[in-house]
């Protein structure tokens, strides 16, 4: 593409992009997998007494009502939950990259 006379915004565009798709594609269905994770302990370590009622997330939750209030079977739920939820965008992910002609991950 230099050789025709392509500026580095072409070369970009019509070289790199295309050569590097499937990988751009399979990272974004595996992070997708990971988007509802929000990093426990950073949360749980900001978390007082003051702002505890707004800063739930799933995993905080599970660990004050699993832990600390010994409710096991409801926080697995909890938990199972979160899970199915990401392995359903993961798998709707990999169907519409395949819809569209890529390559998936299976």
């Amino acid at each position: 593409a230099k050789m025709d006379g392509a500026n580095r915004l072409r070369q970009m565009w019509h070289v790199t992009l295309p050569a590097i798709k499937n990988v751009v594609i399979t990272l974004l269905i595996l992070r997708l997998g990971q988007v509802m994770d929000v990093g426990f302990e950073q949360v749980y370590l900001m978390t007082s007494s003051a702002v505890s009622s707004v800063s739930d997330v799933f995993e905080t939750y599970v660990f004050r009502m699993g832990v600390k209030n010994g409710q096991f079977s409801f926080t697995t739920a909890v938990g199972l939950f979160k899970s199915v939820v990401a392995l359903i965008l993961v798998i709707t992910t990999n169907w519409l990259a395949k819809k569209f002609g890529e390559d998936g991950l299976y």
